[in-house]
């Protein structure tokens, strides 16, 4: 016992010697350091270096040090030893040596003039250290600022090389987590940053690039696989030494992508011959499975037989790849279904089925557990397989419709739809969760055809609504969730564990007599097919669902309609084809069955697909006059009624009204807008607040000031329609769709009075993803976008009217709905063309913005009228 004590005692005595020293050290130094700036490493620096102490020790010494580098303004110091402290350190503390090394790029960057080549230095070693700490992002950041600067010590070459290695390392870790969308942007950049020599490792990125777009599994991605693997090619016969694994490779799936995705089938059977050479030499019984299964999908349109047998030949590799054996059995599935062969189809689905969830024999009739399906380790074969069972009850019920087989679809959707919602659960990207919409998007319309024979309209809007706009309604639950408590535990934890949403009940959606509901999907059983299109019709009295026919007349009368619309009528003839097509249009898409339901109602119009596209007030309802939609009821717009309530739960705390941005003139190359600044400003007429305008509607500006307004009326050039990167124009440059993602605001309306804000790319089961859409993700609450390019003067007379009628207490959809009347009342012949007045429209809440009285002018009239009486007064007395 004394023993312990002593040595107990001995160690404090000890330490309290050794702080002792290091504190008359440390002092000492201190001295030195303030009677002269040293500019290269100090000596006090390689003195608290060479003592012997611990680690933690001397980095309280340095933060000492640096402290006073700092106070003293002594930047250059501070940065050059902060970077000379993270080499020290970072074999034994990867996370502090990234900290000093930030603290260097910071002080580097305050030094007056600028020393580039040390700067370098510092976020080269920002790419080192975060490459070896596998924050891929992060090297990736540091290797790009490196190349910025002028090259010095051939830091750029390095510096390329390693940002080439982080993009491959990120590129990887995306493939392994299934968001190939991300990983094949990355391979895409290691690409771009390979040295040109290194041959073998761009044939093999070239592969893996083609393996990350073929797994996204779309045509566009597929013709980018295809042009990979033939770059692959043409470097590898390049190369002295043959790889027979490469050669299969690049020959196999460039057999497999071109039965897909190419118009030539004598490619895919020449690359196909050309792999069957190479296989030969291989012996590789894997590759083996994996060729036959690929032949048995290719000659699945061409030859059901030759299909049969080549996915029977590939069976007798099944210990080979559990993975390819899953897909064999879905193959044969669909040969047997597709052979009309329905019941031997479900067996060889089962026996897929068991095998991914990994038990020896599974019945239909088995629950399967969520916790069984996130065991599934490839979760989107098992969503296509789950597909092509439904598919393949939908053939057997065509044939002979019963309650069982509907049952079977309702039944098999439902763990279909549990399937999605644990993969949406997952952290991957925004591109990658639209790519598995499409797939569940599928599965979706195949069970709204069987409620539909079932009568079933419970069901039905369930899924109508699971189909539409999930995404959005994420990103609006974040908004609400972060507007709420931006530092809670709760909010933190969302984004780890986010909350899948819940659809809305039908039963929770309470109509007025004057209300109604269109709720429309449209979407394709299978990629490329003509869209299935169903109406689930809502009132106080009825719910019904609908099929909707003639579906490919009606995508080609769109079509029609939008050219027409884009342009003002000139003659006799374009009044009547517009009438005609407008009519047709309008009879298609409300069937005679409920057409004297309408009335003088209030309509809310969910869309889809290409109806997304369609002005409905303008659709002529009568085609022996031209009387429009418009002209019997009020229209609005939104994107399902689930995401209609998650919308009006948003805390929305903006304490400005009205904010108009008109940059008129623009620095890019497009036509100025003359009457856009007297647009906002007739806006600001009615709702008091602010108007930026040419140079002062810059693109910061309008960052800046976002959340604080509930009005944002934006009256400028933009384009949704441009697929590879919607825009909209500010006075020195655009805002692009994923810079307008990340721009929160608070407004209870977001005006688009420009070019093409809510047109975009349609996307199943997310509708089309335009410019209003991102405003809707970011909080606004209703959006009046544009469907087409507006004419200036017509929308400034209509915007006008709209803001007086919203000002007089009107919703927003009846505000427009007059102003529009008005100008058609007020115009004839050409200019009564829907052009003119038909192209905006209001996307989601309707109710209406009472303007704010201006209480202080009103306190300030009162006070000065008190203060004249009671002077008055005290003359009058004297």
């Amino acid at each position: 016992m004394m023993i312990n004590e002593i040595k107990l005692k001995s160690n404090r005595n000890t330490m309290q010697i050794q702080k002792s020293i290091l504190m008359i050290l440390f002092f000492y130094f201190l001295f030195l350091n303030k009677i002269s700036f040293g500019q290269e490493i100090s000596k006090e620096f390689d003195s608290i270096i060479s003592l012997s102490s611990t680690i933690e020790e001397k980095l309280s010494l340095f933060d000492t040090l640096f402290k006073t580098y700092e106070k003293n303004n002594n930047f250059k110091q501070l940065g050059d030893e902060s970077h000379e402290l993270a080499k020290k350190i970072y074999k034994k503390d990867l996370n502090k040596s990234v900290f000093f090394n930030e603290l260097a790029i910071a002080s580097k960057l305050k030094v007056k003039p600028l020393d580039s080549c040390s700067l370098k230095k510092s976020y080269y070693n920002a790419g080192f250290y975060n490459k070896k700490n596998k924050a891929f992002k992060k090297a990736i950041e540091g290797y790009k600022k490196v190349l910025q600067f002028d090259n010095c010590d051939d830091f750029n070459a390095n510096a390329k090389r390693n940002l080439a290695q982080s993009y491959l390392r990120l590129a990887v870790r995306y493939f392994e987590a299934k968001d190939y969308f991300l990983a094949s942007l990355n391979y895409e950049e290691a690409l771009n940053n390979f040295n040109s020599n290194n041959k073998v490792d761009i044939i093999n990125t070239h592969l893996d690039v083609a393996k990350a777009y073929k797994n996204i599994r779309n045509k566009e991605a597929g013709k980018k696989a295809i042009n990979h693997l033939h770059t692959a090619d043409s470097l590898y016969n390049l190369l002295a030494e043959k790889q027979d694994q490469a050669e299969f490779t690049i020959y196999n799936n460039l057999a497999g992508l071109y039965s897909l995705y190419g118009t030539d089938s004598d490619k895919t059977f020449l690359y196909y011959d050309k792999a069957d050479k190479v296989l030969k030499r291989l012996n590789d019984p894997n590759q083996s499975q994996l060729f036959y299964l690929n032949l048995g999908f290719t000659y699945e349109k061409i030859d059901l037989k030759k299909s049969k047998m080549y996915f029977e030949k590939s069976l007798e590799f099944k210990e080979a790849n559990q993975n390819f054996l899953i897909r064999t059995y879905i193959g044969l599935g669909i040969n047997a279904s597709l052979s009309k062969d329905y019941k031997t189809a479900q067996s060889y689905f089962l026996k897929s089925l068991s095998h991914c969830l990994n038990i020896k024999q599974i019945k239909e009739t088995d629950a399967i557990s969520d916790q069984q399906l996130i065991q599934v380790q490839d979760k989107e074969v098992l969503l296509e397989l789950f597909r092509s069972q439904i598919e393949n009850w939908d053939r057997w019920a065509a044939e002979k419709p019963s309650k069982e087989i509907t049952k079977l679809i309702l039944d098999k959707a439902i763990t279909s739809d549990r399937l999605v919602n644990l993969m949406l659960k997952e952290d991957l990207s925004f591109s990658t969760k639209l790519l598995l919409r499409d797939l569940a998007s599928e599965i979706y319309i195949l069970a709204l055809e069987a409620c539909y024979q079932s009568k079933d309209v419970e069901r039905a809007f369930y899924y109508a609504e699971k189909n539409k706009a999930l995404l959005l309604i994420e990103d609006v639950r974040k908004q609400n969730e972060l507007k709420k408590d931006t530092t809670s535990v709760s909010v933190k934890n969302y984004f780890k564990n986010p909350i899948q949403t819940k659809i809305r009940p039908l039963d929770d959606v309470q109509l007025n007599e004057d209300e109604i509901i269109l709720h429309y999907v449209m979407a394709e059983r299978l990629t490329g097919e003509i869209p299935d299109t169903y109406l689930i019709f809502l009132s106080k009295e009825q719910k019904k669902v609908l099929k909707i026919k003639a579906v490919e007349k009606l995508i080609s009368n769109v079509q029609l309609l939008r050219e027409k619309l884009e342009k003002p009528f000139t003659t006799t003839e374009d009044i009547t084809s517009y009438k005609e097509v407008s009519n047709s249009i309008y009879n298609t898409l409300i069937p005679n069955e409920i057409q004297n339901e309408l009335g003088n109602k209030k309509i809310t119009v969910l869309g889809d697909h290409i109806i997304n596209f369609i002005p409905f007030e303008a659709l002529v309802i009568n085609s022996d006059t031209i009387k429009y939609f418009i002209e019997n009821n009020e229209i609005s717009y939104d994107y399902s009624l689930t995401f209609l309530k998650e919308n009006e739960n948003i805390v929305r705390d903006a304490t400005k009204q009205f904010l108009g941005i008109a940059p008129e003139n623009f620095t890019e190359d497009l036509a100025s807008l003359k009457n856009s600044g007297k647009e906002i400003e007739l806006g600001e007429k009615f709702y008091s607040g602010d108007l930026l305008k040419k140079d002062k509607a810059s693109k910061d500006s309008f960052i800046k000031n976002a959340k604080d307004y509930k009005i944002i009326h934006l009256a400028t050039h933009a384009d949704a329609s441009d697929d590879k990167n919607p825009w909209i124009a500010f006075n020195d440059q655009k805002v692009n769709l994923q810079e307008l993602n990340s721009i929160s605001n608070n407004a209870d309306l977001v005006v688009l009075s420009a070019c093409n804000t809510s047109l975009g790319k349609i996307s199943r089961g997310e509708g089309v993803m335009s410019l209003a859409r991102s405003f809707f993700s970011t909080g606004a609450k209703a959006v009046i976008p544009s469907l087409w390019s507006t004419n200036d003067k017509a929308t400034t007379e209509i915007i006008a009217n709209f803001y007086e009628n919203l000002s007089k207490g009107k919703t927003k959809s009846i505000a427009l709905r007059e102003a529009k009347l008005n100008y058609l009342q007020s115009n004839s012949d050409s200019e009564a063309s829907p052009y003119y007045w038909a192209p905006l429209i209001v996307i989601g809440n309707s109710n209406g913005i009472e303007p704010q009285s201006n209480y202080l002018l009103v306190y300030i009239f009162i006070g000065l009228v008190i203060l004249l009486l009671g002077f008055f007064l005290l003359k009058k007395k004297s």
